[in-house]
């Protein structure tokens, strides 16, 4: 279903595809929703609470094993399906969509019975009682046990079990028979037991929500580029001197030439962290345990990211990192920095604005970056919201054109050195960040543990931010 843009408020898109990212929808999909959820009269407040509230149903569609083309595909159905009247209807009817095309799937795989491996349970068949159907179940059940935020659906009966039950539950499907809880936990560290992987990816789960929810306000000043290898990569900006000319009788076209400007792009570096969980943790149901460990795992994921954005500003001594024509980011042969200090004023604005407005390109022709945020470290912050808020003016001197028009950005790590003003990442390139494909959020692994009886967990993400264009960005000392 096509995205009618003169029907939709920028509002109401703006803040449907925001929750739509966190919820893990493409933007594709996205867009397809906003025309849903604007058809039924819903006000942006609401329609970012019902993404909220599908956004189980998408992570049980991926626990599954649902390809993102076949959840496109089915959101795709359900969008344009009549009984799909409402927000409720629509969430029942995507869930029963997705489990159709799961077991869709099963029919046409041929299964085994027999232990489990490492990538989830056997059986036969498409079964809700066991193989992937039944991980996924068990999977949805932790995740609600873990984080009281999340609303379980194929897993509501397992909402309330304990991690000792889950591993006596996992052992049965696998065709064991312990005496006891004690036993059960005992197998559950064998490596072709399933334990490990229900609580790894119960785990990632809730880091993967909470990291959503936490991130460091920095990241609002980046866009998010595509990287699905290691390998080193670099950007090419299109020249603005590519305007159409008129095409004269000869019907001749003039051609222009694409400006490489050669920038790197970030590549994803691998950062990770580890922790145990003993059989004795385990059996005593110490879910304490694995909430403490999410929760330091989100910050320390944050804390990491935060890092990662703040090297390319900070680099060189705060003169930004070196891009590839020798000089640092923020040098005056870019023109994105002032010689002399200035506070945070409409003046200092004044100036930044109009410094940016006057980048051009190595063809001469004017980037016309347009401000929309200044940042600013967390001893400016005063200053900034001052300067930015809304004055009732006597006179036209007094008039603030600044009042509610760029967004505020405060990082506590910043020096208090300076502020910055920026241009809008979604329109104009500047900094930007970017994670392995697919993981735009930390993952947990699990294995059984080498030196203790219980498992090991750790915490592993690949994340890199660079600075691939000078224009978007300008930099202002204060004293």
């Amino acid at each position: 279903m096509p995205l009618d843009n003169t029907q939709i408020p920028a509002r109401f898109l703006a803040v449907v595809r925001k929750e739509g990212q966190k919820a893990g929808f493409s933007e594709t999909m996205t867009d397809q929703l906003s025309t849903k959820l604007h058809s039924w009269g819903l006000p942006a407040s609401q329609a970012q609470g019902f993404l909220a509230k599908v956004a189980p149903k998408l992570e049980g569609a991926k626990i599954m094993g649902l390809t993102p083309e076949k959840v496109a595909e089915v959101v795709t159905a359900a969008v344009s399906d009549p009984k799909a009247d409402s927000a409720d209807a629509f969430s029942e009817l995507l869930y029963e969509k997705f489990v159709i095309e799961w077991q869709k799937e099963g029919d046409t795989v041929e299964h085994t019975p027999g232990p489990a491996t490492a990538h989830g349970l056997t059986g036969v068949g498409r079964s809700w009682e066991n193989g992937a159907g039944f991980r996924a179940k068990l999977v949805d059940g932790l995740t609600a046990r873990l984080d009281p935020k999340h609303e379980p659906t194929l897993g509501r009966e397992f909402a309330g079990m304990k991690l000792g039950d889950v591993a006596m539950a996992v052992a049965k499907a696998n065709g064991e028979r312990p005496f006891n809880v004690a036993q059960a936990v005992q197998m559950a560290g064998h490596t072709t037991s399933d334990f490990p992987l229900i609580v790894s990816d119960s785990m990632s789960n809730v880091v993967a929500r909470q990291f959503d929810q936490r991130e460091p306000d920095l990241v609002r000043v980046s866009r998010e580029v595509e990287r699905d290898t290691y390998h080193e990569g670099q950007s090419i900006a299109l020249s603005a001197s590519g305007m159409p000319q008129e095409i004269g009788e000869a019907g001749e076209i003039k051609f222009v030439t694409m400006d490489e400007k050669g920038e790197n792009l970030p590549t994803p570096r691998d950062f990770g962290a580890g922790f145990n969980l003993t059989n004795r943790a385990i059996q005593n149901d110490r879910l304490d345990l694995l909430t403490q460990a999410s929760d330091r795992m989100v910050r320390g994921a944050i804390e990491r990211f935060r890092a990662v954005l703040l090297e390319p500003i900070l680099a060189n001594g705060g003169d930004g990192q070196t891009m590839n024509d020798g000089q640092a980011m923020f040098h005056s042969s870019h023109g994105n920095v002032a010689t002399t200090s200035v506070a945070i004023s409409v003046t200092g604005l004044d100036r930044a604005r109009l410094a940016m407005r006057k980048q051009k390109d190595t063809q001469g022709q004017l980037y016309s970056v347009e401000p929309w945020g200044l940042l600013v470290p967390a001893e400016l912050e005063g200053a900034g919201q001052k300067v930015l808020a809304e004055l009732s003016a006597t006179t036209v001197d007094e008039i603030n054109p600044y009042s509610n028009t760029l967004q505020l950005i405060v990082e506590p790590n910043l020096p208090e050195d300076a502020w910055y003003l920026v241009g809008d990442p979604t329109r104009f390139d500047g900094l930007s960040h970017a994670f392995l494909e697919g993981q735009s959020a930390p993952r947990v692994e699990t294995r059984p543990a080498w030196s203790t009886l219980g498992m090991e967990m750790r915490l592993i993400w690949a994340v890199d931010a660079k600075f691939i264009e000078t224009a978007s960005w300008y930099k202002t000392p204060v004293s």
